[in-house]
């Protein structure tokens, strides 16, 4: 696929969520032939897609990008969906998934290029160090977050995760660690 066969959503937008680093285990790693990047991040092989808990990450990605319900229905349904289905809905929506270790160039290239208006994800400190010296230009919205990964499913994750499928750990906040416990 070329920057010419790009496609935006219904704003106007090329959305490309940025990860750090595909996944460790070959077997869990999605390729799909002809995609923009490398291979789309965070989704999860079909063959690891029987333990729903292999999905955490992809998960809380679906949750930002579709809202808490629609994720859901991909997490839900996503051993008849596939892999392929998905990144298909994803890329007919104008969205996109990278790693930075895998892509950085090309992500360069794209915020660079000024001529498509973007707006780019960075989930991790790898991805929104990389990208904070590209130069840029005023077509590209920049959003940055804490990486998604399953050891780490705090509240502020839970905006995006489907109600009801994991178990999420509240943790205590800033103020009430300051205002109880910090020494006065």
């Amino acid at each position: 696929m070329t920057n010419k066969q790009l496609r935006t959503g219904k704003d106007g937008y090329i959305r490309i969520v940025v990860g750090q680093s595909p996944y460790k285990s070959a077997d869990k790693r999605y390729n799909q032939e002809d995609y923009l990047f490398t291979r789309p991040a965070f989704i999860v092989s079909d063959k690891k897609a029987e333990n729903i808990q292999d999905l955490k990450t992809m998960a809380i990605v679906l949750g930002m990008i579709f809202g808490k319900e629609k994720a859901k229905e991909y997490i839900i349904n996503y051993k008849s969906i596939g892999a392929a289905k998905l990144v298909n809905d994803l890329t007919r929506n104008g969205v996109y998934l990278a790693n930075i270790e895998d892509d950085k160039e090309k992500i360069q290239d794209l915020v660079a290029c000024g001529n498509k208006k973007v707006k780019l994800l960075l989930l991790g400190s790898d991805a929104i160090n990389a990208v904070k010296n590209f130069p840029k230009k005023g077509n590209v919205e920049i959003y940055e977050f804490p990486h998604p990964s399953p050891k780490n499913l705090p509240a502020f994750f839970k905006v995006f995760i489907p109600d009801g499928l994991f178990e999420i750990r509240d943790y205590s906040s800033s103020d009430s660690i300051k205002k109880g416990f910090t020494i006065q």
